[in-house]
């Protein structure tokens, strides 16, 4: 979301008064950001929806900045909106609103939402990483082999499984510079799985020896064959990449710029093809299938970037289409496909595109409120269907309080040529 993410993680907003009793009954408190800092998202907002009112997506934004001024009233009363808005949009896991948590009137909004959006389940188990506190963000699929790989947020590793269901190691722990790993992609031409590395995934959690940047590493044997960082005096958190299949050509975001870096087979380094603030929120990325147009998912929709002209916009949207918050972003036969988090518990949508690959029509929810959902994050196309991390279990490893022991990682697969309602 727009706010930076170190202060929504700092806050667990609930009205002041009611802090201290709260927070003996186990309910987190709440710390208010400072109002300088939040004001200017107040207004951007106030500006916004009268432009596009009832806009959910803008409402949800607009809920999170009242939160953190621990504004109670003024923060349910934006989730009312949303709550009788289109969307599906379910703010019941987001962690700017865990101090509203057992709180009676947000609990019956969460409750009539979901009452509303019924749970859509199309996938069927496709690979199990047979290790609960792998905790991976990023994950890449190999169809010549069938191999899908994950990174492990808790160990800085990268780990292979197949359908045999026996876990590998790819990568051991922080070689080569690997820091938190997050988003993946095989590059099957050059025998080589690239992966976003971050030296720090939060205020005092820096990672000795990590790089910032993108790491590549052979297939067969997981030895470090490419290091490519962002530029002196450029920082970030590359969250994301797309490889052109043909030229190598390497594409990634920069989730706390909103840019968007490039790097050919001959560049030593990243180089700029969006700057800062294009794409706010930058995240998922995903080439068309003649590597013409870039799509980049960002905060409140997607970007379109014609890498002929550089030129980049927002792709346009028919009525009710929610295209913001999307972590992983893909594309297949003429349609994008995302998984969409933060906003949602997780779902995965698919956005039907004009023939100019300009506007999204359509929007279809493939899954969602699934048993086995907790944390979905990214995937990988694997011909006519949708491989995608379902359970990642990410806010425990983060410290959110959660029942029961960790989960074992599953990979599901959703076949994406089914017939489904349209949303």
């Amino acid at each position: 979301m727009r706010i930076p993410l170190a202060i929504v993680l700092s806050v667990s907003a609930l009205a002041p008064g009611a802090a201290r009793a709260r927070a003996d009954a186990g309910v987190p408190g709440c710390t208010a950001a400072p109002a300088d800092a939040v004001r200017p998202e107040l207004d951007r907002l106030e500006k916004a929806l009268p432009q596009s009112p009832g806009d959910p997506l803008l409402l949800f934004e607009q809920a999170i900045a009242h939160a953190m001024l621990c504004d109670r009233e003024r923060t349910l009363r934006s989730l009312s909106a949303v709550a009788r808005t289109w969307g599906g949009l379910d703010p019941g896991n987001f962690r700017g609103f865990a101090f509203l948590r057992g709180d009676p009137e947000f609990d019956r909004l969460v409750r009539d939402i979901r009452a509303r959006n019924p749970p859509v389940l199309s996938s069927q188990s496709a690979y199990v990483f047979q290790e609960p506190d792998l905790f991976p963000e990023g994950m890449a699929f190999d169809g010549r082999t069938g191999r899908v790989y994950a990174g492990s947020a808790a160990t800085q590793r990268i780990a292979w499984t197949d359908r045999s269901g026996a876990l590998h190691e790819l990568v051991p722990s922080r070689a080569g510079g690997l820091g938190f790993p997050a988003g993946m992609k095989v590059d099957a031409a050059r025998k080589r799985l690239c992966v976003a590395s971050a030296a720090s995934f939060g205020p005092g959690k820096d990672i000795p020896g990590a790089v910032t940047g993108i790491l590549c590493f052979a297939l067969a044997d997981g030895r470090p064959v490419r290091a490519l960082r962002l530029p002196a005096g450029r920082t970030g958190f590359l969250n994301d990449l797309a490889i052109d299949p043909s030229s190598g050509t390497l594409y990634t975001t920069n989730t706390s710029t909103g840019a968007v870096m490039q790097a050919t087979e001959r560049d030593t380094q990243l180089r700029e093809l969006l700057p800062d603030e294009t794409v706010p929120g930058a995240n998922g990325i995903a080439l068309d299938s003649g590597g013409r147009v870039l799509f980049v998912a960002g905060d409140e929709g997607i970007t379109r970037v014609d890498l002929a002209t550089g030129k980049a916009a927002r792709l346009e949207r028919a009525a009710q289409i929610v295209d913001g918050s999307i972590d992983g972003l893909y594309f297949w036969k003429g349609a994008l496909v995302g998984v969409q988090n933060g906003v949602h518990p997780g779902r995965v949508v698919r956005f039907g595109l004009d023939g100019q690959l300009r506007r999204l029509e359509r929007m279809e929810v493939l899954e969602a409120y699934a048993p086995w959902i907790d944390g979905p994050t990214t995937g990988a196309i694997d011909g006519d269907s949708l491989l995608y991390l379902a359970n990642t279990q990410l806010r425990r490893w983060y410290g959110a309080p959660r029942p029961g022991e960790p989960m074992p990682v599953q990979v599901r697969r959703i076949e994406l040529g089914a017939k489904r309602p349209r949303h």
